[in-house]
């Protein structure tokens, strides 16, 4: 990545057209207290400037880009509960082993839309939530 691209915030970049995935940034908006995160969906212009084109191209996890690197899956559910005070409550996750955290990952990733639809709204045109996001 080009060293005048990296963030100056952490980015979370998600599945827009996935239901759970969007409930999913709505949860994270609501504790976000201290404003450490912006969004920006996967398919957004942003993404493909910022990010690896794999990524994009499966949208099978959320990927986090902070000034110094990128989680994935596992990594990136870690990232968050580490850096957000208010999800003490999920702290647990942090014991369990990454492969087993990823795999789990994967097969929610793999049925999500079956289970949870496909989103036609998009949370950045919300205007309540439209300072949270970047496109």
């Amino acid at each position: 990545m080009n060293e005048n691209l990296k963030p100056t915030k952490i980015i979370i970049f998600y599945d827009d057209n996935c239901v759970l995935c969007s409930h999913s940034i709505q949860f994270l908006i609501k504790r976000d207290i201290q404003k450490q995160f912006l969004f920006s969906p996967l398919q957004g212009k942003l993404a493909k400037r910022l990010i690896d084109p794999n990524y994009i191209k499966k949208l099978d996890s959320f990927v986090i880009l902070t000034k110094s690197n990128t989680y994935i899956k596992g990594k990136a559910i870690k990232f968050v509960i580490n850096n957000l005070k208010s999800l003490y409550f999920y702290k647990w996750v942090l014991f369990i082993p990454n492969p087993i955290l990823d795999l789990a990952y994967s097969l929610i990733g793999k049925i999500r839309y079956k289970v949870f639809g496909k989103s036609k709204n998009c949370l950045y045109l919300n205007e309540k939530l439209k300072t949270h996001f970047i496109v």
